[in-house]
């Protein structure tokens, strides 16, 4: 059964990125990184699903180029992984494009949640228990070998960055930030729950079915080539897989030369 394994999302930093917490740190940066309370970097779980959505509606853009069939079994993934509401339907995927399909509105043509629950992007479990177990026995010590601080200092850089006009820096427009390392490979553990979905609309989603939301799934996490704070600020370089059971899933075969395809976002 499709349920009965263990899937994560793997993303690697090809170059550094901004994990951000909205806080500053006094006497360091004006934008600091966010991280739980060891000092283990992390990249929130409802912003990597945001991200991901939008590089979904993003394939989803290409397969519309393609033809509305391709379009319309892309979109039926979206609508059960991630969940839909009006405007995004609206705005990628309008009722008019099925008009001749009342069934398939009927089934993915409304607001309704997705299956899919991510966990924080964090680094390797094994990793984390580590460092924890032995800030544990520092507690217990009342001496600290591997501060929270430390582990921050190890895992991101201190950046500047200043607000040119007219090739002359503004005035107060100085500002420090933490980017996490090139390098680095965070791990998001990934669960499906099929019972609001199915109860929403009276449908079991079949192993066929779900054969196929997978391998669209592993299009998506395939192609994603950005993350970070922002759009314009912050994004760096990524690859990413989606494992299943500690390998990369096969769902699809070739979706490594159309991850290519779809990487220029």
């Amino acid at each position: 059964m499709w349920m009965n394994h263990d899937y994560q999302i793997e993303v690697c930093l090809r170059s550094e990125a901004i994990f951000s917490s909205g806080e500053k740190e006094r006497n360091l940066v004006q934008s600091k990184v966010l991280a739980d309370r060891h000092g283990f970097v992390y990249f929130h779980a409802k912003s990597l699903k945001g991200q991901l959505k939008r590089q979904a509606f993003w394939i989803l853009e290409q397969y519309r180029n393609i033809g509305i069939e391709h379009a319309k079994s892309f979109f039926a993934s979206i609508v059960v992984l991630f969940g839909i509401n009006e405007e995004e339907i609206n705005n990628f995927f309008p009722r008019e494009l099925t008009l001749d399909d009342p069934a398939f509105q009927q089934t993915y043509c409304h607001q309704q949640p997705g299956i899919l629950r991510l966990g924080h992007l964090e680094l390797d479990e094994r990793i984390r228990n580590h460092f924890i177990a032995l800030q544990a026995e520092d507690e217990d010590e009342e001496y600290y070998r591997i501060t929270p601080h430390d582990l921050i200092e190890a895992q991101t850089h201190i950046r500047t960055g200043i607000q040119v006009k007219d090739g002359t820096a503004l005035d107060g427009m100085l500002t420090t930030y933490h980017t996490v390392k090139q390098g680095l490979a965070f791990y998001s553990s990934l669960t499906l729950e099929p019972q609001t979905y199915e109860s929403k609309n009276q449908i079991i989603l079949n192993q066929q079915d779900m054969a196929g939301h997978l391998a669209n799934l592993q299009r998506i996490v395939s192609s994603f080539r950005r993350i970070g704070a922002g759009i314009h600020r912050g994004r760096g370089e990524a690859s990413a897989r989606l494992l299943v059971n500690g390998e990369e899933a096969n769902f699809c075969k070739g979706v490594g030369k159309e991850g290519e395809q779809y990487a220029n976002v």
